[in-house]
């Protein structure tokens, strides 16, 4: 391909109008990991691992979006204890899960097969009762009964799962002059509760990776944490704090997401500023699958054809800066 010098102001203008592309885009598969950390420990004192796969399908002009959680393992094995085994039923009744999406990644959040999800319990339960019986499980399967019973329980559970929390982030937004902009990220960090609401900056990159993705970031400030995180033995006037890391990765060719990486981490900090660890959580979603992109050509249109070469504009005489051209700004 030839050379291409594109001014900042048309790379801006591409990067600030990201859609999705949905035309030949192939149903996705990807490894998800979740890692627990408590205080300063490498290895994870728990972690849980699956697969979720999404095909979107456009009709007549609208996304329907299919999300499909399985392979659920637990610390590197099937569900064996009964809380793990409910677990898995669960997700098992709520996906495959349907949704609206928009271009922009984003969908109102209602679920279009609620119907299924119905059957799908029936389904669940009578394996359950199959295997196990008890007062305890009884009592569950009549309290979930009645708020599978309304639709708004579902929609409102999916946003407890970081997976959907982070898909679903807004991601193609206006980034402005400095492709940087302050934005909130709404992640559940505590176990079935709402998402907290974490402040800082997103950032998107013009430069492509080596691997056909670009790439945006979110790094929060530091904020307080809440008390679920405190130790019994941490008093109050130690506080605690939070903060949240992410890396998004969406392919050049249809903007759709690839790989994600997240990191939560709850610390104490001493006068000097130290920080020592209560608690960490790693996320890592990658795409299984990535062959098709090794003989991708981008095509002059795509907000990414930059040739790494900014047309800057006339130094203060009036000319043209032909020989310094700025690779960043």
């Amino acid at each position: 391909m030839s050379e291409i010098r594109l001014s900042k102001k048309e790379i801006l203008g591409r990067l600030n109008s990201i859609k999705i592309k949905p035309s030949g885009l192939q149903q996705r598969t990807y490894g998800v990991s979740v890692k627990y950390f408590s205080g300063n420990e490498e290895s994870p004192s728990k972690r849980i691992d699956y697969t979720v796969t999404a095909h979107l399908n456009i009709e007549y002009g609208k996304g329907v979006l299919s999300l499909n959680k399985e392979n659920i393992f637990y610390n590197h094995h099937e569900a064996d204890q009964i809380s793990e085994i409910i677990s898995s039923a669960l997700s098992a009744t709520v996906y495959p899960v349907e949704i609206d999406l928009n271009e922009k990644g984003t969908g109102t959040g209602e679920i279009t097969n609620y119907d299924k999800i119905l059957e799908r319990w029936n389904i669940q339960k009578s394996k359950l009762s199959e295997k196990y019986s008890s007062d305890d499980l009884t009592e569950f399967f009549t309290n979930f009964e009645k708020k599978l019973q309304n639709k708004t329980f579902i929609e409102q559970s999916l946003r407890y799962d970081w997976y959907w929390n982070l898909f679903f982030h807004p991601k193609f937004i206006h980034y402005g002059d400095t492709r940087s902009v302050t934005r909130d990220l709404y992640l559940a960090v505590i176990p079935y509760q709402e998402p907290l609401k974490f402040s800082g900056r997103q950032t998107i990159n013009k430069f492509p990776t080596d691997y056909h993705s670009f790439v945006i970031e979110f790094e929060s400030l530091e904020i307080l944490a809440p008390d679920y995180f405190y130790p019994k033995e941490h008093t109050r006037e130690n506080p605690l704090f939070m903060t949240l890391k992410v890396i998004f990765d969406h392919d050049l060719y249809h903007h759709f997401p690839m790989h994600t990486r997240a990191y939560f981490e709850v610390f104490s900090k001493d006068r000097k500023g130290v920080k020592s660890f209560i608690k960490k959580i790693q996320y890592t979603q990658y795409q299984i699958g990535v062959d098709e992109y090794k003989n991708k050509v981008l095509d002059e249109s795509s907000p990414f054809i930059t040739g790494g070469l900014v047309k800057v504009p006339p130094n203060k005489w009036g000319f043209d800066n032909f020989e310094r051209i700025e690779n960043d700004w």
